[in-house]
């Protein structure tokens, strides 16, 4: 048998080997009838006529090739399955290496590479079909017609169903009769947005305007003359354009664009949610919102696209910046239902047509799960549920695992799990920690005291698997870090013996960041102090005071700090040295004085802030997305100069710690933390100052000293050394 069967596979490669018989005319007329049926979108037609012509040319892989096209567009682009395996059947008779775009010298051959680039588009497989269309797009400027009457039977409106930005498409079904040049270079447009490359894109866009979609240009004739552009295409070029600059985040020239856009197109879907982003891009998201309810949202769109979930997705992100984050997250709990709506209705069509695959083309990635899950969790971090955000987030960065901010998000989950937000010490349940309990009855009442806030728990079991703990927070802000360039503070110096040796710029700089945009330098070099600072406080979490000293140290060296993460790294910097017994350094670094700026954003922009503050209508999003603790300067002092009366008290320095702990206590305001009652305690008893701590027990602890019963305390009592930070 197994002799049979290579006899067999060499008889059907010579068969392919073979040259083709030359056409006869009667096959002329055939293919000249299916091609006229095809047109009218008579596919039954056509593919009787064309089940005669390949009963003439079994190894014609140019009728082999129409055939299973016809077929597909007869199915109503239900049979993707079968249909990429009738391709495939047609790449062995071609003798193509579809896989291989390198391969690709025929010019002939231009059309099958160009219908797999689509197939993979819309199994969103970017990156591959953009190889392919890149090789396919040498090929396009001496395609010519000839090419498109070889494979006539190409993809129709392969251009229009876009997969990822349903509010850009163009719902005119009228490209009936364009090139495969004209469709192949539109595709490589929308390739390069899906990828986030609206540089390429843009100069893509700009050379077909000058030479693919010019009408009734000859050879000799000049390519800068703008009434040229054929009249069909340049409402698709003018939604590209815009499309480019709202990801290159051009404000004026995006500006124009949609002037011009709205002054020669109709106001459709595409067009009011080109217009309603550029809104929500200037920060005026009332508009955008406004604007956004003038659309349908009852339908799906041509490409596939579900309306609702587009729809609600886009108002959760306008009420994220509105910073109304429950809102938000009640229209991504909405867009959740609509895309499983969706896909349940898909299914449901599929049982109505069981002879078929069951998807359309365009409806095979439909499914925006996992964006979903991105916004949500995003949004849910933001409400303070900590552990249904980390859950959402575990399941996203599955898929989104090279987004270095999205590590850092988890990690702050986990964070936030493990401690809300920095006035929790100033609850009444940890208040009341700090006097756990009495023994003993009358003149021989003791009073126990609690051993501190700071709690010793390692979690069980090993940190790779998904917990929301320090220790799974501290490997995903390791990842966070490792998706970064190298930083260049902590780079080798490597001398550069070539001198041609091309220099990285800023622009240069771009780190993948699905499913957003790449990040930029400056947007790396403030990811970078996130995360710096986050890991800081991790590692002192978790008391590896080497590491957080280290994360510390880099931290403050970094060139552009706001505010907030400079003191924030004194504080972190100071705490490691005081566990290392380094407190000379740390006193130095815990002077209150040096306290002189928590703001949140940059010197260079606070300029660009202070105006929005003064003028009102500026900007809708007031104030920051999560509430800041300290508020303001003062507090900020307060909480340094505490943490200094600890060091001092460490040392034994304890009237300058007695000092520093009541203007503390003064400024930082009521209630005060339950650290602050601890020093105090500690302080009063180690001096020997009984009848004072009996006061603040009386005034602040009384449910457990009641005041008919005399109290006494030990002198000399083995109180724990105070907590180091109130952070």
């Amino acid at each position: 048998m197994a002799d049979n069967k290579a006899k067999n596979d060499s008889d059907a490669e010579m068969e392919t080997s073979m040259p083709l018989p030359q056409v006869t005319e009667s096959q002329k007329e055939l293919a000249s009838q299916a091609m006229s049926e095809f047109d009218k979108k008579q596919y039954g037609s056509c593919c009787s006529l064309m089940h005669k012509l390949i009963a003439q040319r079994p190894t014609d892989p140019k009728v082999a090739h129409n055939k299973a096209v016809a077929e597909f567009f007869q199915s109503g682009f239900l049979t993707t399955d079968e249909f990429r395996q009738q391709l495939s059947k047609v790449c062995q008779m071609a003798h193509v290496n579809i896989d291989n775009s390198e391969s690709l010298e025929d010019v002939d051959h231009s059309v099958i590479y160009f219908n797999q680039a689509v197939i993979l588009y819309h199994l969103r497989q970017y990156k591959a079909a953009l190889n392919i269309l890149d090789k396919l797009f040498q090929y396009i400027e001496p395609l010519g017609s000839s090419i498109v009457g070889t494979y006539r039977l190409s993809f129709r409106y392969t251009v229009e169903s876009s997969v990822r930005d349903r509010k850009y498409v163009d719902s005119n079904n009228e490209f009936q009769e364009e090139a495969l040049a004209k469709k192949a270079t539109m595709l490589l447009v929308e390739l390069y947005l899906c990828t986030y490359q609206p540089e390429k894109a843009m100069g893509m866009v700009h050379y077909a305007e000058k030479t693919v979609f010019t009408a009734g240009k000859n050879a000799g004739e000049k390519e800068n003359k703008e009434d040229q552009v054929d009249e069909a295409w340049k409402p698709k070029i003018s939604l590209y354009k815009t499309r480019c600059l709202l990801m290159m985040k051009s404000m004026k020239s995006c500006k124009r664009e949609i002037k011009s856009l709205m002054s020669t197109q109709a106001m459709n879907t595409a067009v009011i949610y080109l217009k309603s982003n550029f809104e929500h891009l200037r920060g005026n998201h009332k508009k955008a919102m406004k604007m956004l309810g003038s659309v349908s949202t009852s339908d799906f769109t041509e490409a596939g696209e579900c309306m609702p979930v587009m729809y609600n997705n886009n108002l959760g992100c306008i009420h994220f910046h509105l910073s109304k984050h429950h809102l938000g997250a009640f229209h991504f709990r909405k867009a959740f239902q609509e895309n499983e709506n969706a896909i349940k209705d898909i299914k449901r069509g599929a049982e109505h047509n069981k002879n078929l695959s069951g998807k359309t083309l365009n409806s095979i990635g439909m499914s925006r799960h996992f964006e979903l899950l991105y916004n949500m969790g995003i949004q849910l971090l933001h409400c303070g549920k900590a552990m249904p955000a980390f859950d959402c987030l575990v399941e996203a960065v599955q898929v989104f695992r090279s987004n270095p901010r999205l590590w850092l998000r988890l990690a702050e989950c986990c964070i936030m799990a493990n401690r809300q937000n920095n006035d929790e010490d100033r609850k009444l349940e940890k208040r009341l920690e700090v006097i756990q309990g009495s023994d003993g009855s009358g003149i021989h009442r003791k009073l126990r005291l609690g051993p501190g806030l700071k709690k010793d728990n390692p979690s069980p079991g090993t940190p790779a698997i998904p917990a929301a703990t320090h220790e799974f927070a501290a490997l995903c802000l390791k990842n966070a870090l490792h998706l970064l360039p190298e930083d260049p503070l902590t780079a080798e110096k490597v001398p550069i013996e070539d001198s041609d040796t091309v220099k990285i710029t800023p622009e240069m700089v771009l780190v993948p960041a699905p499913p957003g945009n790449p990040l930029k330098a400056a947007e790396v070099a403030s990811l970078r102090c996130s995360i710096l600072a986050a890991s800081a406080y991790v590692a002192l979490c978790l008391n590896d005071y080497t590491l957080a000293l280290l994360h510390a140290e880099n931290l403050l060296k970094q060139p552009k700090l706001t505010g907030a993460q400079r003191y924030l790294g004194h504080l972190y910097m100071a705490e490691a040295q005081v566990a290392m017994d380094k407190i000379a350094d740390a006193i130095q670094l815990l002077n209150p004085e040096l306290v002189v700026d928590i703001s949140l954003t940059l010197p260079e922009n606070k300029t660009e802030q202070d105006k929005s503050e003064r003028d009102p209508e500026a900007s809708e999003s007031k104030g920051y997305f999560y509430p800041w603790s300290p508020k303001d300067l003062t507090r900020a002092k307060a909480i340094a100069q505490y943490n200094l009366a600890t060091a001092h008290a460490i040392r034994g320095e304890y009237d300058k710690a007695g000092q520093n702990l009541g203007e503390s206590s003064s400024r930082i305001g009521t209630p005060l933390p339950a650290q602050m009652y601890f020093l105090k305690l500690y302080l009063d008893l180690i001096e020997g100052r009984r009848n004072m701590a009996q006061v603040v027990i009386k005034d602040h602890f009384g449910h457990v000293t009641p005041n008919r019963v005399e109290m006494k305390m030990n002198s000399k009592p083995g109180v724990p050394r105070p907590d180091t930070a109130v952070s």
